[in-house]
């Protein structure tokens, strides 16, 4: 290998090193802007894992209820997603 080549090569491995040191900076910049935006999405997720144990419970009693029950449940059921239609507009 000649001069000329080993120069080109150290140029061309310069150049890299500074389009991977712009590209970390770039990433670096928009990780703060990636956060903010997802940040109310992180919070919703949170408090829905909040109110698993309670879901769990509600579940629970629910089916044995309707099990015991079958057609009030089935009366209240539909009663409750006829009230959430009508809240939903």
């Amino acid at each position: 290998m000649n001069k000329s080549q080993r120069q080109q090569r150290e140029w061309r491995k310069q150049q890299l090193l500074l389009e991977i040191q712009q590209q970390r900076q770039s990433l670096s910049g928009c990780t703060q802007h990636w956060l903010d935006i997802t940040q109310p999405y992180d919070k919703g997720w949170q408090t829905l894992s909040a109110f698993k144990p309670y879901v769990a419970i509600g579940s629970g009693i629910a089916l044995i209820y309707g099990i015991c029950h079958p057609m009030k449940f089935y009366r209240w059921s539909r009663r409750m997603v006829s009230l959430l239609r009508l809240i939903r507009g």
